[in-house]
């Protein structure tokens, strides 16, 4: 089989990838996409570029330490573990050689409106379901969030993210292509509105405001560091649509009431966060054998007082913890410093969309364990694929070069 070919199956896997958002409860369909879609890429490789080097190192290092500690530190052999460890840190490297493919470069953007239409239908039924639903709920949030989940079976914070990286996709679209035909534009941005009205109604807090301070970033490179705008065009919109969700939360009413009436030591999220530190310092900052993590964690809670959280078996929900906790410092400063490489060449080489997504992730990472479950794992994937070859590439050479030539 040629490499072209190849990198066309590759690119179909891709497209299948996109549309397998709309089919997320079928985790089986999502999975066997996943790996088929890996193996090709491993595929591609070729000793004409160099798959180590100091970018690629901490991405290697990371799988590598959670090898070495599934298989030889600790009891708990998960090959589920290693397998996920795979795809989220050594798979998306060989994306490096898909960038030598024109067939995908040519491909690309229509992936990332396909995802985004995927995820505009599931936008869509959230709505449907939502306004269906105000007899239930009667704009009580809590009932409607629980409903809501209850009826889709996906967390929220996981389908928040994957609509708020569809609405990332579609502003950089639009920004980027000034030469749209009127009525595709109208239709992003009618697009845009239903990804941004469910990200409300769903109201993930971190991701829902990362999202917006992000496209108005993304807004700040693309137009007003060039001169084509000011700030207060940018600024004053950003400000509005801020003070609109708050006022019309109940979730941020009820937490500054919260911190008006109680100490922050009383909330449930410092309790996980205190216990998950913990954790880590009984364990010497050596990390702690994965079976024995939620039950120390809910010894704590109990300690503490809050058995509700033990029974309902809460993870540290929070990404860094999470790592810290399963490989100790190692894999903690490894993890963080392959987010620092995607942050960095991101931005080095003006790759604004594919910043802004690490930098989502980087936020959402720290109220969610994101790549414990397959929904994070999948996006992760996704998004690392179609971009990380982008920064991985020679220095020299900006994403916009090379998507051109």
């Amino acid at each position: 089989m040629k490499e072209t070919q190849i990198n066309k199956i590759i690119v179909y896997f891709l497209y299948l990838l996109a549309f397998a958002s709309c089919f997320y409860m079928f985790e089986a369909i999502q999975a066997i996409i996943m790996s088929a879609a890996s193996f090709f890429l491993l595929l591609q490789y070729t000793s004409k570029k160099k798959l180590l080097s100091i970018k690629t190192l901490p991405f290697i290092l990371s799988f590598l330490l959670l090898l070495i500690y599934n298989l030889f530190y600790f009891n708990s052999r998960s090959l589920q573990s290693i397998s996920n460890s795979l795809l989220i840190f050594v798979v998306p490297i060989f994306s490096l050689f898909l960038y030598d493919s024109s067939f995908f470069k040519k491909h690309k953007n229509n992936i990332l409106l396909s995802y985004s239409c995927c995820i505009s239908i599931l936008s869509i039924y959230i709505l449907g379901f939502y306004i269906n639903d105000i007899p239930n709920h009667h704009f009580n949030w809590y009932f409607a969030r629980f409903n809501l989940e209850k009826n889709i079976h996906i967390h929220g914070t996981y389908i928040s993210l994957w609509i708020a990286v569809a609405l990332l996709f579609v502003f950089d679209f639009l920004a980027k292509n000034k030469d749209l035909h009127a009525k595709f534009k109208i239709s992003l941005l009618i697009l845009a509105f239903l990804l941004l009205a469910s990200m409300v109604v769903i109201n993930a807090r971190m991701i829902l405001f990362s999202t917006l301070i992000l496209i108005a970033l993304n807004a700040y490179f693309l137009f007003v560091k060039q001169g084509l705008f000011n700030k207060k065009i940018i600024l004053i919109p950003l400000v509005l649509l801020f003070t609109g969700v708050i006022f019309l939360s109940q979730r941020y009413k009820d937490d500054l009431k919260f911190l008006n009436k109680n100490k922050i030591e009383n909330s449930s999220r410092y309790t996980i966060c205190y216990c998950s530190l913990k954790v880590i310092r009984n364990s010497n900052f050596l990390g702690t054998d994965n079976s024995t993590i939620q039950p120390k964690l809910n010894d704590c809670y109990d300690e503490y007082g809050f058995e509700d959280l033990s029974k309902e078996k809460l993870n540290s929900h929070n990404q860094y913890l999470d790592y810290f906790m399963k490989g100790g410092i190692l894999l903690f400063i490894a993890f963080i410093v392959t987010l620092f490489v995607k942050l960095r060449y991101a931005l080095k080489s003006k790759n604004y969309l594919y910043f802004s997504i690490s930098l989502l992730f980087t936020f959402s990472f720290l109220t969610e364990n994101i790549l414990v479950r397959q929904y994070g794992i999948y996006l992760f994937l996704f998004c690392d694929i179609l971009f990380l070859g982008s920064v991985l590439i020679n220095e020299s050479h900006c994403t916009d070069e090379i998507e051109k030539n």
